[in-house]
């Protein structure tokens, strides 16, 4: 992983930052107010505000690139370039579970499980991912490959999530 992952994925401009026009109060649609605020200008003048605008494809293609290693050597090689002791590396560690379906656990009856659903019905997505790590020999895979991977206890009428 590159030694600056954290600048790639968090420095970019952020969206909305000319979008409201100018404050003057000659310009305002309403004649009766005497004073207004930025916050308060942005708020009318504005149809969306301000915010953060990360490029992740640096961090996809970083994991894109480990697909059939073991997700503790790709995790601990990512925690060895973003460590606890930032703010922003840890910001990007946290989207690490917006892209790798981590954490999957077999249940009672062999059926693979993800937050307590299990996993097999399609109309249950909570995030769309692009990978999982497979509890069976904790490799990162590709997410197409998950339904061939699940068990037949996953294609039992109740379920969840996947």
């Amino acid at each position: 992983m590159r030694a600056d992952m954290f600048k790639v994925v968090v420095e970019r401009p952020r969206w909305g930052a000319g979008h409201a026009p100018s404050p003057k109060l000659k310009r305002t649609p309403d004649p009766n107010i005497q004073y207004i605020g930025m916050k308060r200008h942005a708020y009318i003048a504005a149809p969306y505000s301000k915010s953060l605008n990360e490029n992740l494809a640096p961090l996809v293609r970083f994991l894109r690139s480990r697909r059939g290693r073991p997700w503790d050597s790709v995790f601990s090689e990512i925690c060895a370039t973003l460590d606890t002791g930032s703010t922003i590396k840890m910001h990007v560690r946290s989207h690490i579970e917006d892209y790798v379906l981590t954490r999957i656990s077999v249940g009672r009856r062999g059926e693979w499980m993800h937050e307590g659903e299990v996993l097999g019905r399609k109309d249950r997505w909570r995030r769309r991912r692009t990978f999982f790590v497979d509890p069976r020999d904790g490799i990162l895979k590709d997410i197409e490959g998950l339904a061939q991977c699940l068990p037949a206890a996953n294609c039992g009428g109740k379920g969840g999530a996947l």
